[in-house]
């Protein structure tokens, strides 16, 4: 249940906070059950709907847990998530650095033609991929 007034709207720092006590196992998160766990690889960006959870986000704005199971970040022969730019180090005020943060863009196939990436449509659909620096995920 969120909050009324509630707004979700955190930092680098405090994503990789959430991320880490996830990945810790911590059960006292229930604060933030509006972040699902779903594989995002299986969807196409539009067909990640935002639900009665998603109250207290910016519109269009979406938080999903999901562990990469390979380096693809291919969508289901759909089209691929492309790095943008290089990886941000996300770093703790006492400069630690506690992960990375990984602008991508999606990129659909052409006709869809799986695998020819060549002339390969760009979209407007933007992800920021954040991950622990000493966990895999």
């Amino acid at each position: 249940m969120v909050l009324t007034g509630f707004r979700f709207s955190p930092t680098d720092e405090e994503v990789i906070e959430i991320l880490s006590q996830k990945v810790s196992g911590n059960t006292s998160m229930a604060a933030f059950d509006f972040i699902i766990q779903k594989n995002i690889y299986d969807f196409e960006p539009q067909e990640l709907h935002g639900s009665e959870s998603t109250i207290g986000l910016n519109k269009n704005e979406r938080y999903y847990y999901c562990r990469r199971e390979s380096d693809s970040r291919e969508v289901m022969g759909r089209g691929w998530w492309k790095a943008t730019s290089h990886v941000k180090a996300v770093s703790s005020p006492n400069g630690e650095v506690m992960g990375y943060k990984r602008p991508l863009t999606f990129h659909r196939f052409k006709d869809n033609i799986q695998g020819n990436r060549k002339g390969a449509i760009k979209t407007d659909w933007i992800m920021h991929e954040y991950g622990l620096q000493s966990i895999h995920t």
